[in-house]
């Protein structure tokens, strides 16, 4: 019982009481229903792909405070903190008025120290609005307030506003924050030592913040006291009572991980309208781990060679997620400017895009993977590429020139691209910033344009996939339930910019680069689990690249200075590739690399080809391999080069004609004039057929063997020459030949010009008009091409 009062102190609380009552009355039946769901700033929480979590980002406010639904706060939790804060929470209407006089007495009329009597609804209330409710008007506002929300909400909904808006110590509100912070796990995992300890923190938060070793005593004995209480309503409880006594152990804020940080930073820049939440995202921080673990030792290794900073990405193809992103080797070293993003930032790829350039021209039917083709100097207008090693090797199959990495031969398929280009592929793939198609030109072929690493392993992943490009995947699912689609302007793509079979030829065209073997890269490894890859080394030694598919992923690897300062250790081979294979052996030791691409109902033949000519053999053809080509698309025809002859007993010279007394037959390779200086020139000497005998006809000679070739002029390209000029101009006649041919007889509109050996240039001084030029060898076999010379002034 309370002491008597006098009057007039009576007369004053009664008139608190009924005008307290009137106006709750009035605000219970008529004030709108006030948003104490999600009104205050909110924390992003970024998880990696199983749930670990990768990053929390403060409010706007600078208080980490995240939004958790009632039905992810444990019960534990809830019934902990309502037996502390609160036990007849779910009886009363917001107001606990037997608890408000004796705080009133206690506090205002005896002084004798402050009691505080707020039920959770009114701590909501005070919360939510802000109230000073250490003065008498706040209090009343916040009684108000609290019958108001009692009004419109459920005890549940109640329940989960105070659980987000509780202090929990320093800058922490929110029992979801203060579960990641203090114990490094959402809420929902709380266990009961935990959640006994996270109930005591809100009634004085300063005071017993678990961070502070003065707060820690006062929290384990007030902790044990409130397990005394627990267990008399949940008995089974009591194997939790040595966990109680051990110390307390918690985490502060400075401890929160700060994982993936350039691929969070460049989420929240690709989603800028992201609305606080929690986040999966498509990282796997193990991997992640991985790719930051490998790159440190390597660059702690190779940093005697130049090597300071280098960027990696892995993609799963199949889902197209990106499982690993790192944008350099040290985040906070500003000595690197290791805050820049390598993987999304535009460099020169090298020789990364040539795979590309194979794909297009099997696509368009100029080759199959073994085709021959000419790694020899060739001018493109003005423009002359030369190999990494400033040498040539001839004629070489297409696959070998790839994996080789030979420029001249990329250049001259790019060249030969009618239908699609590399400039459309690249614009197709969605490459970003691309300069007008004419400002590349051919120097395409070799990195003129720039790239991203994304962009690139998007490309192989369309390679992977068989020809499909499709857009990466960078969040893949959230708990708030927040709409995770990228803004309008950013559409999902799923484009098929290959064939499958195009794709998959140059798939095994990259397979066959057996230079891993060169950075100790085990061949056993190799024949379990093939890796389609490609090196890249931009000019003046800027950027080096590595860039491979293996079992489900995509792998690029990438050395160099952000400043774009060149090094001569800056080779795709050498400084990107051995970090590449360090990944993939490091992938394999998990277990992670398994299965082949292995499509199925592909329009892809297998055959004997002759390993000579990369045409189908015929007869002479001393050895065959197995090779695929697309039929009804892939050049595929009988090989000539290996020809039957009759060679004369007595003279050693070649006849015309099988006798067998006096000729015995022979194999000789009839390769075209041109391979046979390029075989000269990469030091590989064919055996040439001996010349007919004297007694031989033209006429039977002019039908045997292969007629020449018109390289210079063009057929009906017209050639202007300035009126000043014309005089000492000269116009270049050049032909291909057979093997046999020797002597090059050229002709005019039927005149004679000029007699030229074999691979020797007849210069002709132009007339205005049009002209037929002829070409006949010493064999009778003769070619013709129409020409026109037109003057200016």
């Amino acid at each position: 019982m309370l002491p008597p009062l006098n009057k007039k102190l009576s007369f004053i609380i009664k008139t608190a009481f009924f005008t307290t009552a009137l106006l709750a009355v009035l605000l219970y039946l008529f004030t709108p229903k006030p948003d104490i769901t999600q009104p205050n700033a909110y924390s992003t929480a970024f998880y990696d792909s199983s749930d670990k979590l990768l990053r929390l980002n403060l409010a706007a406010d600078d208080r980490y405070r995240l939004w958790t639904p009632i039905d992810k706060i444990p019960l534990s939790v809830q019934q902990a903190t309502l037996l502390y804060e609160d036990q007849d929470f779910y009886e009363h209407i917001g107001i606990d008025f037997i608890a408000l006089i004796n705080a009133f007495y206690t506090s205002y009329i005896k002084r004798s120290h402050r009691v505080g009597a707020s039920t959770i609804t009114m701590q909501v209330a005070r919360l939510h609005f802000g109230m000073n409710t250490h003065v008498i008007f706040g209090k009343v506002e916040q009684i108000l307030r609290a019958l108001q929300i009692e009004r419109h909400y459920s005890k549940n909904q109640i329940l989960e506003a105070y659980f987000n808006l509780a202090p929990y110590g320093s800058n922490i509100e929110g029992v979801g924050a203060a579960s990641l912070i203090y114990f490094k796990k959402p809420a929902i995992d709380l266990n009961l030592p935990e959640s006994l300890l996270l109930s005591l923190i809100p009634q004085n938060p300063t005071k017993r913040n678990p961070i502070k070793k003065s707060a820690k005593l006062v929290l384990l004995e007030t902790r044990k006291k409130l397990f005394t209480r627990w267990l008399e309503k949940h008995p089974d409880d009591k194997h939790w009572l040595a966990a109680m006594q051990l110390p307390i152990k918690v985490y502060a804020s400075s401890d929160l991980p700060f994982e993936a940080p350039h691929f969070i930073n460049n989420l929240q820049s690709e989603y800028p309208h992201l609305k606080p939440g929690e986040y999966k995202t498509s990282i796997d921080l193990n991997l992640q781990n991985l790719l930051q673990r490998h790159a440190r030792n390597y660059i702690n290794r190779r940093h005697r060679d130049g090597l300071s900073n280098t960027s990696a990405i892995l993609l799963n193809y199949k889902t197209m997620e990106v499982v690993a992103e790192l944008g350099s080797v040290d985040f906070f070293n500003n000595d690197i400017s290791g805050q820049v993003n390598g993987v999304r930032a535009k460099r020169s790829p090298g020789s990364t895009l040539k795979p590309f350039i194979y794909a297009l021209a099997i696509e368009e039917g100029l080759i199959h993977p073994l085709t021959l083709v000419k790694d020899a100097p060739k001018r493109f207008g003005g423009y002359t590429p030369e190999n990494y090693d400033q040498q040539f090797l001839g004629p070489i199959s297409a696959t070998e020139s790839l994996v080789l990495s030979r420029n001249v031969p990329a250049v001259n398929l790019m060249y030969r691209l009618k239908k699609v280009g590399l400039y459309d592929l690249l614009v197709a793939a969605d490459v970003k910033k691309l300069r007008p198609k004419e400002f590349y030109g051919l120097a395409l072929a070799l990195g003129g344009s720039e790239v991203t690493m994304l962009e690139l392993v998007k490309l192989y992943a369309m390679l992977a996939n068989l020809g499909v490009y499709k857009d990466e995947i960078i969040l893949n699912k959230h708990a708030t339930g927040i709409n995770q689609k990228k803004p309008n302007n950013q559409k999902d793509h799923i484009k098929q910019l290959l064939s499958p079979e195009a794709a998959y030829l140059t798939l095994q065209m990259l397979s066959e680069n057996n230079a891993v073997d060169e950075i100790s890269f085990q061949k056993e490894r190799r024949q379990s689990y093939p890796v389609y890859w490609k090196t890249g080394t931009s000019f003046a030694f800027r950027d080096a690249w590595s860039v491979g598919i293996v079992g489900p992923y995509v792998l690029a690897t990438w050395v160099g200075n952000f400043s774009g300062e060149g090094h001569p250790s800056f080779i795709g081979r050498q400084a990107a590739a051995p970090l590449f294979f360090e990944i993939i052996r490091s992938l394999d030791s998990y277990g992670l690399i398994k299965g082949n691409i292995k499509p199925g109902g592909l329009n892809i033949t297998e055959v004997d080809i002759c390993s000579t000519t990369g045409d189908l053999p015929n007869v002479h053809c001393p050895k065959t391999e197995k090779g695929l080509f697309i039929p009804g698309k892939s050049p595929i025809k009988v090989s000539d080069v290996h020809r039957e002859i009759y060679i004369d007993k007595v003279s050693g010279l070649r006849a015309c004609q099988y006798v067998e007394s006096t000729t015995t037959k022979a194999v000789y390779e009839f390769w075209p004039s041109d391979l046979v200086r390029l075989f000269k020139q990469a030091g590989i000497v064919k055996r040439q057929p001996p010349p007919y005998l004297d007694s031989c006809l033209i006429n039977d000679t002019s039908t045997r063997g292969s007629a020449p070739s018109i390289t210079s002029p063009s057929n009906l390209i017209s050639y202007t020459i300035r009126a000043s000029k014309l005089k000492q101009e000269g116009l270049p006649f050049r032909a291909i030949t057979d093997t046999d041919s020797r002597i090059l007889y050229w002709f005019v509109d039927n005149s004679f010009v000029g007699k030229v050996e074999r691979d020797t240039p007849l210069f002709w001084h132009p007339q205005v008009g049009e002209f037929d030029v002829r070409v006949v060898d010493n064999l009778g076999r003769s070619a013709s091409v129409s020409m026109r010379v037109k003057l200016v002034q």
